[in-house]
């Protein structure tokens, strides 16, 4: 099997390579052990594409780590195109695809511009690894060790994936020796920036949004009648997914079927009624909601909600709200009962 030179994924051109190798010859216990760290991704891979479909918000699988108080995230100034081509950059990348577009934009300010010199080494196969590179610059030429050269890494092109997602007491070493060919520019973020700032932002994520919650009527009722208690409100933030709408997208139709309740993260959007949706109605920016209706029927919707501008929402389905938390029309009929 032929190794494709100038791939844009050389996970998955080491990844297929070791797969071979794996069937060829008995492994030696260094090829198994790496073997087993690219198995090990691909089941977490696995794990975290099932949680697109739960309660709970898409996350990278990695070890919680303690955020010091005070601690705030590492913001390195770039232009915005560099910033673009991050988002880019990250989105095409397996491993990154299940943050959010808020994690997303955290994390491309941490990264930092590195120069490297012909002939450094970024990464060393066998060696902790460290920090997740994102090619800017230049060439470098990925190989494993005593087979040579299996591909060149261009502009675009990621590595050290392993590293954000390991850690003690199993922390992760290169799968391949990256050189700079040439003069080598690459935006570098380290493990534990990239831990810390996620495990950070969750945690704020988490009030702010429970917060948001304590502000809805049905839900405030609720609070007030002893039905839904602090805890509660924060697992249920924790349940909402975060989507993103381009300027000009529907995001629910008048008369559509009410099966989502929506808060604005980030972003306006403006309700409208009527054929052509000739009747306009309220602008809502961020705290404020729309089909909280639907937490409790499947009732028609009576507006139709377009975004602005870019828009970030946060969103529930009924099916979920009641799975953990039980009817909301049985919470608001039985009045504080227990």
């Amino acid at each position: 099997m032929a190794i494709k030179q100038n791939s844009d994924d050389p996970f998955r051109v080491i990844s297929d390579y070791l797969r071979k190798l794996a069937k060829d010859q008995d492994a030696s216990a260094e090829d198994d052990e790496v073997t087993d760290e690219h198995e090990e991704l691909l089941l977490s891979e696995k794990r975290m594409a099932g949680v697109r479909g739960s309660c709970r918000r898409p996350a990278v699988n990695v070890p919680v780590p303690n955020v010091p108080v005070g601690w705030s995230p590492p913001v390195h100034d770039k232009p915005q195109a560099a910033k673009e081509f991050l988002k880019g950059a990250l989105a095409c990348n397996r491993l990154m695809k299940t943050l959010t577009p808020s994690d997303l934009e955290a994390l491309v300010l941490a990264f930092e511009l590195k120069t490297f010199a012909e002939g450094k080494q970024l990464t060393r196969q066998g060696e902790r690894a460290k920090t997740f590179y994102i090619l800017e610059a230049g060439v470098a030429d990925i190989t494993i060790m005593g087979k040579g050269s299996v591909m060149k890494a261009t502009r675009g092109v990621a590595f050290g994936d392993l590293a954000l997602i390991h850690g003690a007491p199993s922390p992760a070493t290169s799968a391949a020796t990256v050189t700079a060919e040439s003069k080598v520019s690459a935006w570098a973020l380290d493990e534990a920036a990239f831990k810390t700032i996620l495990m950070n932002k969750a945690q704020q994520d988490a009030h702010d949004y429970a917060r948001f919650l304590a502000n809805v009527p049905i839900l405030q009722h609720c609070i007030e009648q002893g039905d839904l208690e602090e805890a509660q409100l924060l697992e249920l933030a924790r349940c909402l997914r975060e989507v993103e709408y381009p300027a000009g997208r529907v995001i629910l139709a008048e008369g559509d079927e009410g099966n989502h309740f929506f808060l604005v993260r980030s972003g306006e959007v403006k309700c409208t009624q009527g054929p052509e949706s000739k009747v306009q109605g309220k602008h809502l920016g961020r705290g404020d909601f729309f089909g909280e209706l639907a937490l409790l029927s499947t009732d028609q919707r009576a507006a139709t909600v377009t975004a602005v501008q870019p828009t970030q929402v946060l969103m529930i389905s009924r099916s979920e709200f009641t799975s953990m938390l039980g009817s909301l029309s049985d919470m608001i009929t039985n009045g504080g009962r227990k």
